[in-house]
């Protein structure tokens, strides 16, 4: 086991209830959650969480979008009143990603397929750490 799978961010136990019950069908359906990181996809920023996520002010009570990587997937968690909105996207499909004003803030732009979507990170380190996994998985399917 790599040092980078040893690491989880977030600890089980700090999760918020929505998401670990999300995680846990995640896991259910096969599809185990290798890191988790408290980030913000461009299409669900709005004023109050780019503050957060620029200031790395975390409060885990006031996260509500959520980064998963499993084996297979990137997952965009949105906690929802109801239920979590899930969106998944196969690794396989993500061309590249790279750091968007790198220092400035904990933005990292990810390429899939035809589209991009840049992801705000609370944490510069669970974007380090998000970065080296995606950037080794794709050496790693071209045979780099």
């Amino acid at each position: 086991m790599s040092e980078m799978d040893e690491m989880q961010t977030m600890p089980e136990k700090k999760r918020p209830k929505r998401l670990q019950k999300t995680l846990d069908r995640l896991s259910g359906e096969g599809d185990e959650p290798l890191f988790t990181f408290p980030a913000v996809p461009r299409r669900y920023q709005n004023e109050q969480s780019v503050a957060m996520a620029r200031i790395g002010a975390l409060n885990e009570k006031r996260v509500n979008t959520w980064l998963v990587v499993t084996q297979d997937n990137l997952i965009f968690i949105r906690g929802g009143l109801l239920r979590n909105k899930v969106d998944k996207f196969p690794l396989g499909n993500i061309d590249d990603v790279e750091y968007v004003k790198e220092f400035q803030d904990n933005t990292v732009k990810i390429k899939i397929k035809d589209a991009a979507e840049n992801v705000r990170f609370y944490d510069e380190l669970d974007g380090i750490q998000f970065y080296k996994h995606i950037k080794e998985y794709i050496k790693g399917r071209r045979g780099e």
